[in-house]
């Protein structure tokens, strides 16, 4: 990946962190084995919901009654509480957004970067992604590694990422 902004490299961290090749373990997964947590504790589960995030594209439906929004991650058809105040006051109900996320009991929250979606994206991702992989079912190819690497990079370059700016809410 080329980087034009130094703030780019949040998505090459991302992509170090939660991926890897096949033959290859995931740095976060090389991190769990040297960590000593106990069990219960609040650091154990952050962990465990790290280790099995997943990589979404996400629509928002509508803010949630206390916090967040209720979004439906597009790929696996199932609904989602994504506790992020940054997104929530900064995304409107319809938009399509893609991300990380973790998931800790009932609610999700983003692993700290996300891109913009747009339905025009999908050609040129598929068009980087395997034959094999491109053809298998949605959810199938949203745990592949290159999809999520496919999506930054056509965010990237598509300069959908020139249209976001990060401000603290409030």
């Amino acid at each position: 990946m080329a980087l034009e902004d130094p703030d780019e490299t949040y998505y090459i961290y991302d992509l170090a962190i939660y991926t890897a090749p096949a033959d290859r373990s995931r740095a976060i997964d090389r991190y769990a084995k040297s960590a000593r947590f106990e069990a219960q504790s609040d650091e154990r589960r952050m962990l465990e919901a790290m280790r099995a995030s997943q990589f979404a594209i996400l629509m928002v439906e509508r803010r949630h009654d206390t916090i967040g929004l209720i979004a439906t991650d597009i790929l696996r058809n199932s609904k989602v509480w994504l506790i992020d105040v940054g997104l929530e006051h900064s995304i409107d109900d319809g938009q399509l957004f893609a991300t990380r996320l973790l998931t800790v009991e009932t609610f999700s929250m983003t692993a700290g970067v996300y891109v913009p979606f747009e339905i025009n994206m999908l050609e040129p991702i598929c068009m980087m992604l395997p034959r094999r992989v491109a053809d298998t079912k949605l959810s199938q190819v949203a745990d592949d590694r290159r999809f999520a690497e496919a999506v930054y990079k056509v965010g990237l370059a598509d300069g959908v990422m020139d249209r976001l700016a990060y401000v603290e809410p409030g």
